[in-house]
């Protein structure tokens, strides 16, 4: 009989337990004492370690799993774009233009005189919607600001009480990385691009929804969502300084949904204070942390702002992104100097670097101002773990060269999922489809590669990357690529033990092994015994748990 000091606080039988663990792949039981995993084995032994306050959960052949590990998400844009009550206009909800202006008059209707944000539109998969301009949007919303956000989040169209809001007018510099569209007099339209340019007015209009009370309610309810799909530590790609107490704060609270890694907006005024403040908060079994620097080095395909070797088609969706007819390249967000300087800098600061890259042409750029770092220091560089993030077009020449200067990636493996189709009929054909977030080339290149769903740009969703990185299907069932897919052991590798690594907590989750943080997501059946075909459909999280205690159950 175990003494009181033995036995364990929590006990999880009867289940397939996959740990991740390549020196104990499977097991039957776990226990877990004071948040932490203290044995995995059979049921019978870890049984043993039963007393009289331990509870027993029986999950009569369910699987469990370390917690899923979002390597590049954004909780806090989740919260402020579409937490209720903003108006959610992704292509996942209102599935054409027509249901996405209907919404917004709704939304009118409801509050004539306040400011509107409607985040989510996106002119692929939404075919029928208008052109954004600012006529048309002052017509929708005449009586004040209105800012409509693309799915991207790399472009926002804007109404004239929002530029005013937001102070932007015809002697308004383009921020660095980002810009404003003018007309021929110099004048803004009202479209704006990349990440500084659409968070300065996405603050002006929703300016509201950063008091703290709003603000707090509105992360609380982003948290959940990654709660309910098994998510238990996540980054936030791109955080803001005001933002990071509230998410310190709901990160760390007894009833937290969440363990948090940031990477701060890496603005060039914050690479010259890099060796500063705010990173001081060093990575550790801490529920938050202030880890790295975001840069975007190109935006995306969807708004012709990726610099690639091969041109986008001529076809009328290529004309929608912007791209030019005549065999149109897109373009970086920074010259490859500008963007080798930020990189050193944030390095010589020893802050790790995560940047934003889906162009091959940019990948080259990117991976050259890796190199000039690792050049100066190769041991720091090697510590730090650059990453690519995305990944679309990177070749496999990129994949082998970031592999030699110790950069890591994550791919955004449900661009397949939702925009497989368009890629290939659309932009840059099913060549270029079959090999975009080409996971195979990345993984045999030697990279802990993991997958993520970036936050709002997809629907948050571990299981859903996975099923996709193993059929490389598109929503149609069309498949791009099957020569690029990974097994579903790698998928679920990918969604925890690597992903852990990138957000330098391999020490404490990703993996179930005594000593580790008790992360579970309980999935309903084991799914490597469930055909590939039927792993979005069949498999589903059940439960999840946060150092032992349970954050979310379907029932």
């Amino acid at each position: 009989m175990p003494t009181r000091s033995d036995t364990a606080d929590l006990i999880l039988t009867g289940a397939t337990v996959l740990t991740m663990d390549t020196d104990r792949p499977q097991a039957e039981a776990v226990a877990v004492t004071s948040g932490e995993i203290t044995a995995l084995g059979t049921a019978a032994d870890v049984g043993a370690l039963r007393g009289p306050g331990t509870e027993v959960i029986d999950l009569a052949g369910a699987a469990v799993l370390p917690g899923f590990v979002e390597a590049h998400g954004h909780p806090s844009v989740m919260g402020l774009a579409i937490a209720p009550p903003a108006l959610d206009v992704r292509p996942f909800v209102a599935r054409d233009g027509a249901a996405v202006l209907a919404s917004i008059r709704h939304a009118v209707r409801r509050a004539p005189r306040e400011p509107l944000g409607a985040y989510g539109v996106d002119f692929l998969l939404q075919r029928d919607l208008p052109p954004l301009t600012r006529e048309l949007l002052d017509d929708l919303h005449p009586g004040a600001p209105l800012l409509v956000l693309s799915n991207s989040g790399h472009a926002a169209w804007a109404n004239t009480a929002a530029l005013r809001a937001a102070g932007v007018d015809r002697a308004t510099p383009d921020p660095p990385g980002s810009w404003y569209v003018r007309d021929a007099a110099g004048d803004p339209t009202g479209e704006a691009h990349e990440s500084t340019a659409v968070e300065h007015l996405m603050r002006a209009v929703l300016s509201d929804r950063l008091d703290p009370g709003p603000l707090r309610e509105a992360l609380r309810w982003a948290f959940d969502q990654h709660a309910r799909v098994g998510i238990t530590t996540a980054s936030d790609m791109a955080c803001a300084p005001d933002l990071v107490p509230v998410l310190k704060d709901l990160a760390g609270a007894a009833e937290a949904k969440l363990r948090l890694r940031t990477w701060m907006i890496g603005t060039p005024e914050l690479a010259s204070a890099a060796d500063a403040s705010p990173f001081t908060d060093k990575p550790s079994s801490a529920m938050y942390a202030t880890v790295g620097a975001k840069l975007w080095a190109d935006g995306t395909p969807w708004q012709a702002s990726i610099a690639t070797t091969f041109p986008y088609l001529d076809t009328e969706a290529a004309r929608r992104t912007g791209a030019d007819p005549c065999g149109g390249h897109g373009s970086m967000n920074y010259t490859p100097e500008q963007l080798a300087e930020l990189v050193a800098q944030f390095t010589a600061g020893r802050v790790p670097v995560a940047t934003h890259v889906h162009g091959d042409l940019t990948c080259e750029a990117v991976l050259d101002a890796y190199a000039l770092a690792a050049r100066r220091n190769p041991q720091r560089m090697r510590a730090l773990r650059p990453r690519l993030e995305h990944c679309g077009a990177v070749t496999r020449e990129q994949y082998l060269r970031a592999a030699e200067l110790g950069a890591t990636v994550s791919l955004f493996m449900d661009h397949v999922r939702w925009w497989g189709d368009v890629l290939a009929d659309d932009l840059y054909g099913p060549e270029v489809a079959a090999r975009w977030m080409s996971a195979r080339t990345a993984w045999d290149a030697g990279h802990r590669v993991s997958l993520h769903n970036d936050g709002v740009c997809t629907p948050t969703d571990p299981l859903s990357g996975v099923a996709t990185a193993v059929t490389r299907q598109s929503t149609s069932g069309r498949v791009h690529g099957i020569q690029q897919a990974l097994t579903v052991e790698e998928a679920l590798r990918a969604v925890t033990v690597n992903a852990a690594w990138q957000l330098h907590l391999e020490d404490h989750v990703g993996m179930l092994r005594p000593g580790m943080r008790a992360d579970f997501a309980v999935l309903n059946q084991d799914p490597r015994a469930v055909p590939p075909a039927r792993l979005r459909e069949d498999v589903r999280v059940t439960a999840t748990f946060l150092s032992g205690r349970r954050t979310w159950a379907a029932d």
